[in-house]
């Protein structure tokens, strides 16, 4: 792979960069937005080129729901300052394999159940003001809400003896929430280390797959949305990040303490070097 090659045409137009837009306090551990970035965000919240509004994949990192949740990555999110995916081996198994999941739970109720991806290609809330996302399906008959999660087949006796990730449940109950729905059921596929590598070729009857069923807890969902409402007000009013684990956001640190361009080009070559790079053919 031609790294310089891939760099210039996928991962060169960055426009937000450390010293510019904002910068970094080491000392506070904090992003800090410039004033002017600040106000142009503030004056076109929830429009092209202002802060974004809550999305419910973000909803978990907001609310810090376990050790591996980044406050800070989901505020930076709000201005469109995100790690590039580097390597999409799990987001192309999960885009692939998706719709074969689909496919076994409406074989498996006997109720059609309505692919939201092909409705809504970014948002399938879009005229909600404050929240958005896409669920993944929904069956009108049951008033039931479907979101497929792929995960490694190590995961599979935890899921089963305690829940699927709680992040992943906030998720998809705000989707009921939204959609009044008054059940929600997250869908596992678990798959084996082999199967990221050509995840087209799989045929899923030989994994794992295992839906977890829940009902819509009315009020947990309104405590949620309120909790994420006074986090988004406070952290873009202030104009600063939630405190960053150095730990946890080192990639993500790396990335938004570039410069310019020249940094993050040399930043990406030394991790396409290191590995970190593997991306599928479109």
């Amino acid at each position: 792979m031609d790294f310089l090659s891939l760099f210039d045409e996928k991962f060169k137009k960055r426009t937000l960069y450390n010293g510019n837009q904002y910068t970094l306090d080491y000392q506070t551990k904090e992003l800090v937005l410039s004033p002017e970035f600040h106000q142009t965000l503030l004056k076109n919240k929830g429009k092209w080129g202002g802060f974004k509004k809550i999305f419910a994949t973000n909803l978990g990192d907001i609310l810090n729901v376990d050790t591996f949740s980044s406050p800070f990555a989901a505020f930076c999110k709000l201005f469109n300052l995100t790690l590039p995916m580097l390597d999409d081996k799990y987001v192309y198994a999960g885009k692939v394999l998706e719709p074969k999941v689909l496919d076994a739970v409406e074989n498996k109720i006997k109720f059609p159940v309505q692919r939201l991806n092909d409705v809504a290609e970014y948002d399938y809330f879009k005229d909600n003001p404050q929240f958005g996302g896409i669920p993944d399906g929904f069956i009108k008959e049951k008033n039931f809400v479907v979101e497929i999660k792929t995960t490694n087949v190590k995961n599979y006796q935890n899921w089963v003896k305690f829940s699927p990730p709680i992040k992943y449940i906030k998720q998809t109950q705000l989707y009921a929430y939204l959609m009044n729905a008054t059940k929600f059921s997250i869908v596992g596929l678990f798959l084996e280390d082999e199967d990221y590598e050509h995840p087209e070729l799989l045929n899923i009857s030989k994994r794992h797959l295992k839906n977890f069923d829940f009902s819509l807890n009315i009020t947990q969902a309104k405590d949620d949305i309120q909790k994420a409402l006074d986090w988004y007000e406070k952290y873009t009013s202030l104009g600063k990040s939630p405190k960053w684990n150095e730990m946890l956001d080192a990639d993500f640190l790396e990335f938004v303490a570039c410069h310019n361009e020249e940094e993050w080009k040399n930043l990406f070559l030394k991790w396409a070097y290191e590995g970190k790079v593997s991306l599928h053919d479109e």
